[in-house]
Protein backbone atom coordinates (compact mmCIF):
# COMPACT_ATOMS: atom_id res chain seq x y z
CA UNK A 1 0.00 0.00 0.00
CA UNK A 2 1.14 3.53 -0.70
CA UNK A 3 3.51 2.51 -3.50
CA UNK A 4 3.81 5.01 -6.29
CA UNK A 5 6.04 3.13 -8.70
CA UNK A 6 4.75 2.38 -12.22
CA UNK A 7 4.61 -1.28 -11.35
CA UNK A 8 2.01 -0.57 -8.68
CA UNK A 9 -0.55 0.32 -11.31
CA UNK A 10 -0.16 -3.12 -12.81
CA UNK A 11 -0.12 -5.09 -9.58
CA UNK A 12 -2.04 -8.34 -10.03
CA UNK A 13 -5.47 -8.23 -8.42
CA UNK A 14 -7.66 -11.07 -7.31
CA UNK A 15 -11.05 -11.18 -9.05
CA UNK A 16 -14.01 -9.99 -7.04
CA UNK A 17 -14.81 -12.49 -4.30
CA UNK A 18 -17.81 -14.72 -5.07
CA UNK A 19 -19.96 -13.08 -2.40
CA UNK A 20 -19.41 -9.61 -3.86
CA UNK A 21 -19.95 -10.98 -7.38
CA UNK A 22 -23.24 -12.53 -6.28
CA UNK A 23 -24.38 -9.31 -4.59
CA UNK A 24 -23.49 -7.29 -7.68
CA UNK A 25 -25.48 -9.66 -9.84
CA UNK A 26 -28.38 -9.41 -7.39
CA UNK A 27 -28.34 -5.61 -7.67
CA UNK A 28 -28.16 -5.77 -11.45
CA UNK A 29 -30.87 -8.41 -11.70
CA UNK A 30 -33.23 -6.49 -9.44
CA UNK A 31 -32.60 -3.23 -11.27
CA UNK A 32 -32.88 -4.67 -14.75
CA UNK A 33 -35.92 -6.75 -13.81
CA UNK A 34 -37.67 -3.63 -12.55
CA UNK A 35 -36.55 -1.63 -15.59
CA UNK A 36 -37.69 -4.33 -17.98
CA UNK A 37 -41.05 -4.57 -16.27
CA UNK A 38 -41.47 -0.84 -16.81
CA UNK A 39 -40.31 -1.18 -20.42
CA UNK A 40 -42.67 -4.08 -21.05
CA UNK A 41 -45.53 -2.16 -19.53
CA UNK A 42 -44.87 0.99 -21.58
CA UNK A 43 -44.29 -0.79 -24.90
CA UNK A 44 -47.23 -3.08 -24.27
CA UNK A 45 -49.41 -0.02 -23.74
CA UNK A 46 -48.07 1.67 -26.88
CA UNK A 47 -48.59 -1.47 -28.96
CA UNK A 48 -52.19 -1.77 -27.84
CA UNK A 49 -53.09 1.87 -28.47
CA UNK A 50 -51.06 2.33 -31.69
CA UNK A 51 -51.81 -1.01 -33.38
CA UNK A 52 -49.38 -3.19 -35.38
CA UNK A 53 -48.80 -0.71 -38.23
CA UNK A 54 -47.85 2.37 -36.17
CA UNK A 55 -46.07 0.22 -33.63
CA UNK A 56 -44.03 -1.24 -36.49
CA UNK A 57 -43.08 2.33 -37.44
CA UNK A 58 -41.79 2.88 -33.92
CA UNK A 59 -39.77 -0.35 -33.94
CA UNK A 60 -38.31 0.57 -37.34
CA UNK A 61 -37.19 3.91 -35.89
CA UNK A 62 -35.61 2.25 -32.89
CA UNK A 63 -33.75 -0.21 -35.11
CA UNK A 64 -32.41 2.60 -37.31
CA UNK A 65 -31.34 4.75 -34.35
CA UNK A 66 -29.21 1.90 -32.98
CA UNK A 67 -26.75 2.47 -35.83
CA UNK A 68 -26.31 6.07 -34.64
CA UNK A 69 -26.26 5.30 -30.91
CA UNK A 70 -23.39 2.81 -31.09
CA UNK A 71 -20.91 5.32 -32.62
CA UNK A 72 -21.56 7.69 -29.70
CA UNK A 73 -19.96 5.17 -27.36
CA UNK A 74 -17.59 3.51 -29.90
CA UNK A 75 -16.42 1.02 -27.28
CA UNK A 76 -15.34 3.73 -24.83
CA UNK A 77 -17.62 2.46 -22.06
CA UNK A 78 -16.18 -1.06 -22.04
CA UNK A 79 -12.66 0.32 -22.52
CA UNK A 80 -13.06 2.76 -19.64
CA UNK A 81 -14.50 0.11 -17.31
CA UNK A 82 -11.61 -2.22 -18.12
CA UNK A 83 -8.92 0.43 -17.60
CA UNK A 84 -10.35 1.76 -14.34
CA UNK A 85 -10.77 -1.78 -12.97
CA UNK A 86 -7.05 -2.31 -13.57
CA UNK A 87 -5.83 1.20 -12.65
CA UNK A 88 -8.24 2.85 -10.16
CA UNK A 89 -5.92 5.84 -9.73
CA UNK A 90 -6.79 7.06 -13.24
CA UNK A 91 -10.51 6.99 -12.51
CA UNK A 92 -11.31 10.71 -12.45
CA UNK A 93 -9.13 11.58 -15.43
CA UNK A 94 -10.66 8.82 -17.56
CA UNK A 95 -14.17 9.92 -16.58
CA UNK A 96 -13.66 13.45 -17.87
CA UNK A 97 -11.73 12.52 -21.00
CA UNK A 98 -14.06 9.73 -22.10
CA UNK A 99 -17.11 11.91 -21.50
CA UNK A 100 -15.57 14.63 -23.65
CA UNK A 101 -14.76 12.23 -26.46
CA UNK A 102 -18.25 10.75 -26.39
CA UNK A 103 -19.73 14.26 -26.62
CA UNK A 104 -17.77 14.93 -29.81
CA UNK A 105 -18.89 11.58 -31.23
CA UNK A 106 -22.52 12.40 -30.37
CA UNK A 107 -22.36 15.59 -32.42
CA UNK A 108 -20.91 13.69 -35.38
CA UNK A 109 -23.60 11.01 -35.09
CA UNK A 110 -26.40 13.58 -35.02
CA UNK A 111 -24.99 15.22 -38.15
CA UNK A 112 -24.93 11.85 -39.96
CA UNK A 113 -28.52 11.19 -38.89
CA UNK A 114 -29.62 14.57 -40.26
CA UNK A 115 -28.07 13.67 -43.63
CA UNK A 116 -30.02 10.40 -43.65
CA UNK A 117 -33.29 12.14 -42.75
CA UNK A 118 -32.87 14.69 -45.53
CA UNK A 119 -32.07 12.08 -48.18
CA UNK A 120 -34.60 9.39 -47.30
CA UNK A 121 -37.98 9.33 -49.01
CA UNK A 122 -40.14 8.37 -46.05
CA UNK A 123 -43.15 9.93 -44.37
CA UNK A 124 -43.15 13.08 -42.25
CA UNK A 125 -43.93 11.19 -39.04
CA UNK A 126 -40.95 8.90 -39.45
CA UNK A 127 -38.57 11.79 -40.14
CA UNK A 128 -39.73 13.72 -37.07
CA UNK A 129 -39.52 10.63 -34.91
CA UNK A 130 -35.96 9.96 -36.10
CA UNK A 131 -34.98 13.56 -35.42
CA UNK A 132 -36.28 13.50 -31.85
CA UNK A 133 -34.54 10.23 -31.09
CA UNK A 134 -31.42 11.76 -32.62
CA UNK A 135 -31.59 14.69 -30.21
CA UNK A 136 -31.59 12.24 -27.31
CA UNK A 137 -28.08 11.21 -28.37
CA UNK A 138 -26.76 14.38 -26.71
CA UNK A 139 -27.46 12.75 -23.34
CA UNK A 140 -25.50 9.62 -24.25
CA UNK A 141 -22.07 10.89 -23.06
CA UNK A 142 -23.48 11.44 -19.57
CA UNK A 143 -24.86 7.92 -19.17
CA UNK A 144 -22.15 6.74 -16.80
CA UNK A 145 -23.11 3.16 -16.06
CA UNK A 146 -19.69 2.09 -17.35
CA UNK A 147 -18.05 4.21 -14.64
CA UNK A 148 -20.16 2.61 -11.91
CA UNK A 149 -19.35 -0.82 -13.38
CA UNK A 150 -15.61 -0.15 -13.18
CA UNK A 151 -15.92 0.50 -9.43
CA UNK A 152 -18.21 -2.51 -8.84
CA UNK A 153 -21.01 -0.09 -7.83
CA UNK A 154 -23.68 -2.13 -9.52
CA UNK A 155 -26.42 -0.65 -7.34
CA UNK A 156 -26.02 2.64 -9.20
CA UNK A 157 -26.08 0.84 -12.54
CA UNK A 158 -29.37 -0.74 -11.52
CA UNK A 159 -30.87 2.52 -10.26
CA UNK A 160 -29.88 4.33 -13.45
CA UNK A 161 -31.81 1.78 -15.50
CA UNK A 162 -34.84 2.19 -13.27
CA UNK A 163 -34.73 6.00 -13.43
CA UNK A 164 -34.62 5.97 -17.22
CA UNK A 165 -37.40 3.46 -17.77
CA UNK A 166 -39.59 4.82 -14.97
CA UNK A 167 -39.47 8.29 -16.50
CA UNK A 168 -40.31 6.99 -19.96
CA UNK A 169 -43.10 4.72 -18.67
CA UNK A 170 -44.67 7.53 -16.64
CA UNK A 171 -44.84 9.76 -19.72
CA UNK A 172 -46.27 6.94 -21.84
CA UNK A 173 -49.05 6.11 -19.41
CA UNK A 174 -49.90 9.74 -18.76
CA UNK A 175 -49.92 11.04 -22.33
CA UNK A 176 -50.12 8.11 -24.79
CA UNK A 177 -53.58 7.04 -25.94
CA UNK A 178 -55.35 6.03 -29.14
CA UNK A 179 -55.33 9.66 -30.37
CA UNK A 180 -51.61 10.16 -29.67
CA UNK A 181 -49.33 11.13 -32.52
CA UNK A 182 -46.51 8.58 -32.70
CA UNK A 183 -44.01 11.47 -32.93
CA UNK A 184 -44.74 12.38 -29.31
CA UNK A 185 -42.95 9.21 -28.22
CA UNK A 186 -39.69 10.77 -29.40
CA UNK A 187 -40.21 13.60 -26.89
CA UNK A 188 -40.72 11.03 -24.14
CA UNK A 189 -37.34 9.50 -25.01
CA UNK A 190 -35.59 12.89 -24.86
CA UNK A 191 -37.00 13.63 -21.41
CA UNK A 192 -36.13 10.18 -20.02
CA UNK A 193 -32.51 10.39 -21.28
CA UNK A 194 -32.13 13.88 -19.78
CA UNK A 195 -33.40 12.59 -16.43
CA UNK A 196 -31.04 9.63 -16.20
CA UNK A 197 -28.10 11.77 -17.35
CA UNK A 198 -28.73 14.17 -14.48
CA UNK A 199 -28.97 11.21 -12.11
CA UNK A 200 -25.60 9.80 -13.24
CA UNK A 201 -23.87 13.17 -12.82
CA UNK A 202 -25.40 13.53 -9.35
CA UNK A 203 -24.17 10.09 -8.23
CA UNK A 204 -20.60 10.63 -9.42
CA UNK A 205 -20.29 14.06 -7.82
CA UNK A 206 -22.27 13.62 -4.58
CA UNK A 207 -22.21 9.90 -3.79
CA UNK A 208 -18.82 8.87 -5.17
CA UNK A 209 -17.07 12.18 -4.38
CA UNK A 210 -15.69 12.52 -7.91
CA UNK A 211 -14.89 16.07 -8.96
CA UNK A 212 -17.27 16.82 -11.78
CA UNK A 213 -16.23 19.33 -14.41
CA UNK A 214 -17.01 19.98 -18.05
CA UNK A 215 -15.71 17.09 -20.17
CA UNK A 216 -12.01 17.49 -20.94
CA UNK A 217 -10.94 17.74 -24.57
CA UNK A 218 -7.18 17.09 -24.66
CA UNK A 219 -6.79 16.02 -28.27
CA UNK A 220 -3.71 13.83 -27.83
CA UNK A 221 -5.23 11.91 -24.91
CA UNK A 222 -8.56 11.56 -26.66
CA UNK A 223 -6.85 10.12 -29.72
CA UNK A 224 -5.00 7.60 -27.57
CA UNK A 225 -8.29 6.48 -25.99
CA UNK A 226 -9.90 6.27 -29.40
CA UNK A 227 -7.02 4.17 -30.71
CA UNK A 228 -7.59 1.63 -27.94
CA UNK A 229 -11.39 1.69 -28.00
CA UNK A 230 -12.25 1.80 -31.69
CA UNK A 231 -11.92 -1.98 -32.22
CA UNK A 232 -14.44 -2.46 -29.40
CA UNK A 233 -16.68 0.21 -30.92
CA UNK A 234 -16.57 -1.29 -34.40
CA UNK A 235 -17.32 -4.64 -32.78
CA UNK A 236 -20.43 -3.11 -31.21
CA UNK A 237 -21.40 -1.62 -34.57
CA UNK A 238 -21.01 -5.01 -36.21
CA UNK A 239 -23.05 -6.41 -33.32
CA UNK A 240 -25.79 -3.91 -34.18
CA UNK A 241 -25.79 -5.08 -37.78
CA UNK A 242 -26.05 -8.66 -36.60
CA UNK A 243 -29.04 -7.94 -34.34
CA UNK A 244 -30.93 -5.08 -35.99
CA UNK A 245 -30.28 -5.08 -39.73
CA UNK A 246 -33.02 -7.62 -40.35
CA UNK A 247 -35.58 -5.30 -38.73
CA UNK A 248 -34.50 -2.40 -40.92
CA UNK A 249 -34.60 -4.57 -44.06
CA UNK A 250 -38.00 -5.94 -43.09
CA UNK A 251 -39.27 -2.37 -42.72
CA UNK A 252 -38.05 -1.38 -46.19
CA UNK A 253 -39.54 -4.48 -47.88
CA UNK A 254 -42.86 -4.91 -46.05
CA UNK A 255 -45.32 -2.15 -45.21
CA UNK A 256 -47.97 -4.27 -43.54
CA UNK A 257 -48.46 -5.45 -39.95
CA UNK A 258 -45.68 -8.07 -40.23
CA UNK A 259 -43.11 -5.46 -39.20
CA UNK A 260 -45.06 -4.81 -36.01
CA UNK A 261 -45.36 -8.54 -35.29
CA UNK A 262 -41.66 -9.16 -35.75
CA UNK A 263 -40.75 -5.97 -33.89
CA UNK A 264 -42.83 -7.08 -30.91
CA UNK A 265 -41.16 -10.52 -30.90
CA UNK A 266 -37.71 -9.01 -31.30
CA UNK A 267 -38.32 -6.53 -28.47
CA UNK A 268 -39.44 -9.32 -26.16
CA UNK A 269 -36.27 -11.24 -27.01
CA UNK A 270 -34.04 -8.20 -26.45
CA UNK A 271 -35.67 -7.63 -23.07
CA UNK A 272 -34.79 -11.20 -22.12
CA UNK A 273 -31.32 -10.83 -23.62
CA UNK A 274 -30.71 -7.92 -21.23
CA UNK A 275 -30.30 -10.46 -18.46
CA UNK A 276 -27.64 -12.20 -20.53
CA UNK A 277 -25.90 -8.87 -21.03
CA UNK A 278 -26.01 -7.84 -17.37
CA UNK A 279 -24.64 -11.24 -16.35
CA UNK A 280 -21.50 -10.64 -18.42
CA UNK A 281 -21.51 -6.92 -17.58
CA UNK A 282 -21.10 -8.02 -13.97
CA UNK A 283 -18.53 -10.69 -14.85
CA UNK A 284 -16.25 -8.53 -17.03
CA UNK A 285 -14.17 -6.97 -14.21
CA UNK A 286 -13.37 -10.43 -12.80
CA UNK A 287 -12.47 -11.76 -16.25
CA UNK A 288 -10.23 -8.72 -16.82
CA UNK A 289 -8.35 -9.32 -13.57
CA UNK A 290 -7.71 -12.96 -14.50
CA UNK A 291 -5.19 -11.73 -17.08
CA UNK A 292 -2.65 -11.40 -14.24
CA UNK A 293 -3.38 -14.88 -12.85
CA UNK A 294 -2.69 -18.44 -14.04
CA UNK A 295 -5.10 -19.77 -16.65
CA UNK A 296 -6.46 -22.22 -14.10
CA UNK A 297 -8.26 -19.38 -12.32
CA UNK A 298 -10.01 -18.38 -15.53
CA UNK A 299 -10.96 -21.98 -16.27
CA UNK A 300 -12.41 -22.43 -12.78
CA UNK A 301 -14.49 -19.30 -13.18
CA UNK A 302 -15.66 -20.29 -16.66
CA UNK A 303 -16.53 -23.88 -15.74
CA UNK A 304 -19.11 -22.81 -13.15
CA UNK A 305 -20.39 -20.00 -15.35
CA UNK A 306 -20.77 -22.09 -18.52
CA UNK A 307 -22.55 -24.81 -16.54
CA UNK A 308 -25.01 -22.26 -15.15
CA UNK A 309 -25.55 -20.71 -18.59
CA UNK A 310 -26.28 -24.07 -20.20
CA UNK A 311 -28.92 -25.07 -17.67
CA UNK A 312 -30.66 -21.70 -17.56
CA UNK A 313 -30.44 -20.92 -21.29
CA UNK A 314 -31.90 -24.19 -22.54
CA UNK A 315 -34.65 -24.13 -19.94
CA UNK A 316 -35.65 -20.56 -20.84
CA UNK A 317 -35.67 -21.21 -24.61
CA UNK A 318 -37.76 -24.36 -24.44
CA UNK A 319 -40.30 -22.91 -22.00
CA UNK A 320 -40.72 -19.66 -23.92
CA UNK A 321 -41.19 -21.51 -27.21
CA UNK A 322 -44.08 -23.49 -25.73
CA UNK A 323 -45.88 -20.45 -24.30
CA UNK A 324 -44.99 -17.97 -27.08
CA UNK A 325 -48.55 -17.40 -28.46
CA UNK A 326 -49.95 -16.79 -25.00
CA UNK A 327 -47.01 -14.61 -23.99
CA UNK A 328 -47.23 -12.27 -26.98
CA UNK A 329 -51.02 -11.97 -26.62
CA UNK A 330 -50.64 -11.18 -22.94
CA UNK A 331 -47.97 -8.51 -23.51
CA UNK A 332 -49.08 -6.82 -26.73
CA UNK A 333 -52.69 -7.86 -27.27
CA UNK A 334 -54.49 -10.27 -29.61
CA UNK A 335 -53.46 -8.27 -32.70
CA UNK A 336 -49.85 -9.45 -32.20
CA UNK A 337 -50.43 -13.18 -31.71
CA UNK A 338 -49.14 -13.98 -35.21
CA UNK A 339 -45.69 -12.91 -34.08
CA UNK A 340 -45.26 -16.22 -32.23
CA UNK A 341 -43.81 -17.88 -35.33
CA UNK A 342 -40.85 -15.52 -35.21
CA UNK A 343 -40.60 -15.55 -31.43
CA UNK A 344 -40.42 -19.36 -31.21
CA UNK A 345 -37.25 -19.21 -33.36
CA UNK A 346 -35.74 -16.14 -31.69
CA UNK A 347 -35.84 -17.59 -28.17
CA UNK A 348 -33.15 -20.15 -29.07
CA UNK A 349 -30.74 -17.26 -29.37
CA UNK A 350 -30.76 -17.05 -25.55
CA UNK A 351 -28.74 -20.23 -24.86
CA UNK A 352 -26.47 -19.48 -27.84
CA UNK A 353 -25.80 -15.96 -26.52
CA UNK A 354 -25.28 -17.17 -22.95
CA UNK A 355 -22.62 -19.63 -24.11
CA UNK A 356 -20.88 -17.42 -26.66
CA UNK A 357 -20.83 -14.52 -24.20
CA UNK A 358 -18.10 -16.23 -22.18
CA UNK A 359 -15.73 -16.32 -25.12
CA UNK A 360 -16.70 -12.85 -26.27
CA UNK A 361 -15.90 -11.27 -22.91
CA UNK A 362 -12.71 -13.29 -22.49
CA UNK A 363 -11.44 -11.78 -25.73
CA UNK A 364 -12.45 -8.33 -24.49
CA UNK A 365 -10.94 -8.78 -21.03
CA UNK A 366 -7.67 -10.14 -22.43
CA UNK A 367 -7.08 -7.20 -24.81
CA UNK A 368 -8.03 -9.21 -27.89
CA UNK A 369 -10.53 -6.64 -29.10
CA UNK A 370 -9.19 -6.76 -32.64
CA UNK A 371 -9.89 -10.48 -32.92
CA UNK A 372 -13.30 -9.87 -31.38
CA UNK A 373 -13.89 -7.25 -34.07
CA UNK A 374 -13.04 -9.76 -36.81
CA UNK A 375 -15.37 -12.38 -35.32
CA UNK A 376 -18.26 -9.97 -34.92
CA UNK A 377 -17.76 -8.48 -38.38
CA UNK A 378 -17.82 -11.94 -39.96
CA UNK A 379 -21.01 -12.79 -38.06
CA UNK A 380 -22.56 -9.45 -39.06
CA UNK A 381 -21.76 -10.12 -42.72
CA UNK A 382 -23.41 -13.50 -42.31
CA UNK A 383 -26.47 -11.88 -40.72
CA UNK A 384 -26.80 -9.32 -43.53
CA UNK A 385 -26.34 -11.99 -46.20
CA UNK A 386 -28.83 -14.34 -44.58
CA UNK A 387 -31.30 -11.47 -44.16
CA UNK A 388 -31.18 -10.66 -47.87
CA UNK A 389 -31.71 -14.35 -48.61
CA UNK A 390 -34.49 -15.14 -46.12
CA UNK A 391 -36.42 -11.94 -45.33
CA UNK A 392 -37.85 -11.36 -48.86
CA UNK A 393 -39.04 -14.98 -48.97
CA UNK A 394 -40.23 -15.64 -45.42
CA UNK A 395 -40.70 -12.21 -43.84
CA UNK A 396 -40.41 -12.12 -40.06
CA UNK A 397 -39.70 -15.85 -39.69
CA UNK A 398 -36.87 -15.52 -42.21
CA UNK A 399 -35.45 -12.61 -40.20
CA UNK A 400 -35.57 -14.72 -37.05
CA UNK A 401 -33.68 -17.58 -38.70
CA UNK A 402 -31.09 -15.15 -40.07
CA UNK A 403 -30.45 -13.86 -36.54
CA UNK A 404 -30.22 -17.32 -35.02
CA UNK A 405 -27.84 -18.72 -37.64
CA UNK A 406 -25.62 -15.62 -37.46
CA UNK A 407 -25.33 -16.02 -33.69
CA UNK A 408 -24.36 -19.68 -34.05
CA UNK A 409 -21.61 -18.61 -36.47
CA UNK A 410 -20.49 -15.97 -33.97
CA UNK A 411 -20.31 -18.58 -31.20
CA UNK A 412 -18.08 -20.82 -33.30
CA UNK A 413 -15.75 -17.96 -34.26
CA UNK A 414 -15.26 -16.66 -30.71
CA UNK A 415 -14.80 -20.18 -29.33
CA UNK A 416 -11.95 -21.01 -31.71
CA UNK A 417 -10.40 -17.57 -31.23
CA UNK A 418 -10.17 -18.00 -27.46
CA UNK A 419 -8.78 -21.50 -27.95
CA UNK A 420 -6.10 -20.20 -30.30
CA UNK A 421 -5.07 -17.02 -28.46
CA UNK A 422 -5.61 -17.68 -24.74
CA UNK A 423 -6.71 -21.10 -23.53
CA UNK A 424 -9.29 -23.69 -24.48
CA UNK A 425 -12.51 -22.95 -22.56
CA UNK A 426 -14.69 -26.02 -23.11
CA UNK A 427 -18.47 -26.00 -23.40
CA UNK A 428 -19.19 -29.58 -24.50
CA UNK A 429 -18.92 -31.34 -21.12
CA UNK A 430 -21.14 -28.74 -19.46
CA UNK A 431 -23.79 -29.17 -22.16
CA UNK A 432 -24.24 -32.93 -21.95
CA UNK A 433 -26.38 -33.05 -18.82
CA UNK A 434 -28.66 -30.08 -19.70
CA UNK A 435 -29.30 -31.43 -23.22
CA UNK A 436 -30.18 -34.88 -21.91
CA UNK A 437 -32.42 -33.34 -19.24
CA UNK A 438 -34.14 -31.22 -21.88
CA UNK A 439 -34.75 -34.28 -24.05
CA UNK A 440 -36.20 -36.16 -21.09
CA UNK A 441 -38.42 -33.22 -20.10
CA UNK A 442 -39.52 -32.82 -23.73
CA UNK A 443 -40.57 -36.46 -23.80
CA UNK A 444 -42.80 -35.95 -20.76
CA UNK A 445 -44.30 -32.85 -22.36
CA UNK A 446 -45.13 -34.65 -25.62
CA UNK A 447 -46.77 -37.51 -23.75
CA UNK A 448 -49.00 -35.25 -21.65
CA UNK A 449 -49.76 -32.18 -23.76
CA UNK A 450 -52.73 -33.82 -25.53
CA UNK A 451 -54.48 -34.12 -22.16
CA UNK A 452 -53.58 -30.74 -20.67
CA UNK A 453 -50.87 -28.37 -21.86
CA UNK A 454 -50.33 -26.82 -18.43
CA UNK A 455 -50.03 -30.21 -16.76
CA UNK A 456 -47.55 -31.25 -19.43
CA UNK A 457 -45.50 -28.08 -19.02
CA UNK A 458 -45.46 -28.39 -15.24
CA UNK A 459 -44.33 -32.01 -15.42
CA UNK A 460 -41.59 -31.15 -17.91
CA UNK A 461 -40.29 -28.33 -15.69
CA UNK A 462 -40.23 -30.58 -12.62
CA UNK A 463 -38.33 -33.28 -14.52
CA UNK A 464 -35.80 -30.74 -15.79
CA UNK A 465 -35.21 -29.21 -12.34
CA UNK A 466 -34.80 -32.64 -10.73
CA UNK A 467 -32.29 -33.59 -13.38
CA UNK A 468 -30.38 -30.36 -12.75
CA UNK A 469 -30.26 -30.99 -8.99
CA UNK A 470 -29.18 -34.60 -9.52
CA UNK A 471 -26.47 -33.71 -12.02
CA UNK A 472 -25.03 -30.47 -10.61
CA UNK A 473 -26.54 -30.26 -7.14
CA UNK A 474 -23.16 -30.37 -5.40
CA UNK A 475 -21.82 -27.47 -7.42
CA UNK A 476 -24.96 -25.50 -6.62
CA UNK A 477 -24.66 -26.20 -2.90
CA UNK A 478 -20.99 -25.24 -2.94
CA UNK A 479 -21.87 -21.95 -4.58
CA UNK A 480 -24.53 -21.24 -1.92
CA UNK A 481 -22.04 -22.03 0.86
CA UNK A 482 -19.55 -19.59 -0.65
CA UNK A 483 -22.18 -16.84 -0.58
CA UNK A 484 -23.22 -17.39 3.05
CA UNK A 485 -19.66 -17.82 4.36
CA UNK A 486 -17.77 -14.73 3.21
CA UNK A 487 -14.97 -15.13 5.77
CA UNK A 488 -13.93 -18.43 4.26
CA UNK A 489 -13.83 -16.81 0.86
CA UNK A 490 -11.63 -13.97 2.11
CA UNK A 491 -9.27 -16.40 3.77
CA UNK A 492 -8.99 -18.41 0.58
CA UNK A 493 -8.38 -15.29 -1.52
CA UNK A 494 -5.66 -14.19 0.89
Amino acid sequence: MGRSSPEAAFEPQVPVEPRRLALNFLFLSAGEFTAKLLTFASFSHMAKVLGPWYYGLLEFTLAVIVFFTVPVDLGLGAYGAREIARNPRDSERLLHEITGLRLLLALCSIFALCVLIMTTHRGRDLKLLLMLYGMSLLGGPFLLQWFFQAHDRMQWVALASIVRQAGFAALVFLFCNSRTDVVRIGLFECFSVAGVSAFCVYVTSRKMNIRWAWPELHIHRLLSHLKEAWPIGLTELAWAFMWYFCTVLLGFIFSDASLGWFGASHRALMALHTFVWLYFFNLLPSISRCIYLPNERLLELMDCSVRFAAWVGLFAAATLMVVSPLLLTLIYGAAFVDGWHSFSVLVWMLPVAMLSGHHRYILLGYNQQRRLLYCTTAAAVAAVTLSFMLVPLYGGVGAAWALLLANVIYFALTYFSVKQLIVRVPVGPQLVAPVLALALAGGFYLMLHAWNIWLALTAAIIVYILAMVYSDGRQLMAFIQVIVRPRAVKAEAA
